[in-house]
């Protein structure tokens, strides 16, 4: 049996001379929640849709390992019969899937989703509430998100992330991309980054440490990253550490030895990785531009 639900092995997408993903390696293990981070025209939206098969790749492998074969795709935006019912509409896609539709309207009753009322009376809200519903026809293994809980109001926005912590809860994986930090903090288990079209960062988030501490000396930090995968930031007073919490314990008795203060320890989230990304952005461009 395999322990991913996705694999991606050096994919690469070109829009004629623009190249806009490049050699990107990813595995998506069951039950994980996959963030995926980036700016705006970072290559999310087309990595997402080349999983969904809206896309096809101009060089590299896609392979989905899961027992249904289709996916719970939700685009950040898109187009519905604005004449056709909710009902209709949901019935239309689970016809493509081959799925039973009774679930999809239980949930759409769940989530006050007016069944008979026409797809252009809906709300923003109502619209991607809709979106989800379709998306969780026939209870799908994995699960793509560009933008959930974009443009929602605040309790529009806390269902969306309701509604995905129970599929997560139900042992799916989900690729997630969105600009809302906290939302990804609450759901994710692993981040990765994406910088014009290449994969900058890719690991499980209670993998990675953070440790504030006094300043350490150029002399110990030498000796520390001969044993430990370290990082520190400039004023080396933030050591980020890859390990488990063994490793944490005995690193943080070497510093104590070596009569370094330890201020907080905390669990790596998706806001510390991006601003770690960030800090090393700034730190490469100021090496550029020197």
């Amino acid at each position: 049996m395999n322990d991913f639900v996705l694999q991606i092995k050096d994919l690469d997408k070109s829009f004629g001379k623009s190249k806009i993903l490049h050699k990107i390696n990813l595995k998506i293990g069951k039950g994980d929640v996959y963030g995926l981070i980036g700016q705006n025209g970072a290559g999310k939206t087309t990595l997402l849709r080349l999983i969904s098969g809206l896309m096809k790749p101009s060089g590299g492998n896609i392979t989905i390992h899961t027992e249904k074969k289709y996916t719970g795709y939700m685009p950040q935006s898109c187009r519905f019969d604005d004449n056709n019912s909710v009902a209709n509409t949901i019935r239309f896609f689970a016809a493509l899937k081959k799925a039973d539709v009774s679930d999809s309207y239980v949930l759409c009753e769940k989530l006050r989703l007016d069944m008979g009322k026409k797809v252009k009376h809906l709300s923003p809200g109502q619209q991607k509430k809709m979106q989800i519903v379709i998306a969780m026809t026939g209870d799908p293994d994995l699960y793509i998100l560009d933008e959930p809980t974009a443009g929602l109001d605040p309790n529009a926005a806390f269902e969306m992330m309701e509604i995905i912590k129970s599929i997560h809860g139900r042992g799916k994986s989900i690729i997630v991309s969105s600009h809302i930090i906290s939302d990804m903090d609450e759901i994710c288990t692993n981040a990765a980054i994406i910088e014009k079209g290449k994969l900058v960062y890719d690991r499980r988030l209670e993998e990675g440490y953070e440790i504030k501490t006094s300043s350490v000396p150029f002399t110990i930090i030498d000796m520390l990253t001969q044993r430990y995968s370290l990082q520190t930031n400039e004023s080396k007073t933030v050591l980020s550490i890859n390990t488990d919490k063994n490793g944490i314990s005995q690193l943080i008795k070497e510093l104590t030895i070596h009569e370094i203060s330890v201020f907080e320890v905390s669990a790596v989230n998706v806001k510390s990785v991006v601003q770690r990304q960030m800090r090393e952005n700034r730190r490469m461009d100021n090496e550029y531009n020197m």
